[in-house]
């Protein structure tokens, strides 16, 4: 199968981009797929998750500034089935690192490349769309999900993703498709839901994948 790299985004925060991303890696795991997972976020959620809240490593750091090859930084994470290359705060450094030195728009890609090549999937943690190296990161990936709320600022948060991508598309050549739109922690029962969740698919129709629902346990 070729390789996929999936970019799970969304300019709000809150709406369980970081919790989707493991999940879903490690999902792909379980069912035999070789996967990778890229924590492109300064927050270093996901690498806090699955390092057992060790945030020292700065993978990302590594991989932008200094060079280290992305394969040699994706280590397997015991018990978890998959590769990660992990991120701390100093993630936001390199990314002004790249703004700043005047590196090419596809310097992520190209870094990001030979990991993508040695898996089936590489799933990319991004960082929070506003800030340095956001569309540079998406510019890496294939396809992107997006995890939202049913509530207004998380659903700007959905068009402006689909707008980031078109517009990659046309001042770089390259878009990321679409590849579904996520409703999370939703409570099915509610008017305000039911509406947002009725208008979610009228906009972007059989992208909008199955909801899942607001479960505190």
């Amino acid at each position: 199968m070729k390789p996929t790299t999936i970019a799970v985004a969304n300019q709000k925060g809150g709406v369980g981009k970081t919790t989707l991303c493991v999940h879903l890696a490690v999902y792909l795991a379980r069912q035999g797929r070789r996967v990778a997972l890229v924590d492109a976020d300064p927050q270093g959620n996901a690498s806090s998750w699955l390092l057992d809240g060790d945030t020292t490593q700065a993978g990302m750091f590594q991989l932008l500034v200094v060079g280290t090859p992305a394969p040699t930084l994706a280590r397997p994470v015991n018990g978890w089935g998959v590769r990660l290359l992990p991120g701390n705060s100093r993630t936001g450094e390199a990314f002004i690192f790249l703004a700043a030195t005047g590196k090419p728009f596809s310097t992520v890609a190209q870094l990001l490349r030979p990991l993508a090549g040695e898996v089936d999937y590489t799933l990319i943690d991004m960082p929070p769309s506003k800030g340095a190296g956001f569309r540079e990161t998406l510019f890496a990936s294939d396809m992107v999900l997006v995890p939202t709320q049913l509530e207004r600022l998380s659903l700007e948060g959905v068009a402006f993703m689909a707008a980031t991508a078109r517009e990659l598309g046309e001042t770089h050549g390259h878009a990321p498709r679409l590849l579904g739109v996520v409703p999370n922690m939703t409570r099915k029962h509610t008017t305000e839901h039911k509406q947002q969740m009725g208008e979610l698919v009228r906009t972007f129709g059989p992208t909008v994948w199955p909801p899942v629902p607001l479960s505190v346990k």
